[in-house]
């Protein structure tokens, strides 16, 4: 078995236990809350700039980041803090162990999906795995083209993923206007 092999199976073996002990439930409520939480940062973030503006002199061109990041886990921590409430009412029910098998499967699908992004970027940054490692792979060539088949699916059907990239550049491009004044 290729090295690249086993760190990826053992990542995924993470994964899925991670998955079995949240379960399906919080998996689900998880990942809706993670995208709810930029949506909405997204969506507050100038509001909460504002805000942070009128208690903050300096550093102003670091408040859209600041604004984005606390609404955004404002929003995670609330959402996962009810969903673990209703949790420990399905683990006491026969729901509970049927729950999580489902969440280990979950488990395995969203880590195999946030690593195949992570293979993405850093392809798209030009962070090259050793061409060793991926040819003797039998793992890689299935992982790989996950993100990229899932994103353009998503893409074509909303156009959140693009506004978000060009919102995430814009703060970028700000930021270091800022920086460099």
């Amino acid at each position: 078995m290729a090295i690249l092999d086993i760190i990826i199976l053992a990542i995924l073996t993470i994964g899925t236990y991670s998955g079995y002990k949240q379960g399906l439930f919080i998996g689900i409520i998880s990942i809706v809350a993670f995208f709810l939480a930029i949506l909405l940062a997204f969506q507050l973030m100038d509001w909460g700039a504002e805000l942070l503006a009128n208690k903050v002199e300096n550093l102003t061109f670091m408040l859209p980041f600041v604004a984005f990041l606390i609404i955004f886990l404002i929003v995670i921590i609330s959402i996962r803090s009810l969903a673990y409430l209703v949790k420990k009412t399905i683990d006491l029910t026969m729901l509970g162990s049927m729950d999580n098998v489902a969440g280990a499967i979950l488990g395995i699908l969203k880590t195999g999906f946030i690593l195949s992004l992570l293979l993405w970027v850093a392809n798209s940054f030009e962070f090259e795995l050793s061409e060793t490692w991926i040819s003797e792979s039998k793992v890689y060539p299935f992982l790989q083209p996950i993100a990229p088949f899932t994103i353009n699916i998503l893409d074509a059907y909303t156009p959140i993923v693009k506004e978000a990239v060009e919102s995430i550049q814009k703060l970028v491009n700000t930021a270091k206007d800022a920086a460099l004044d």
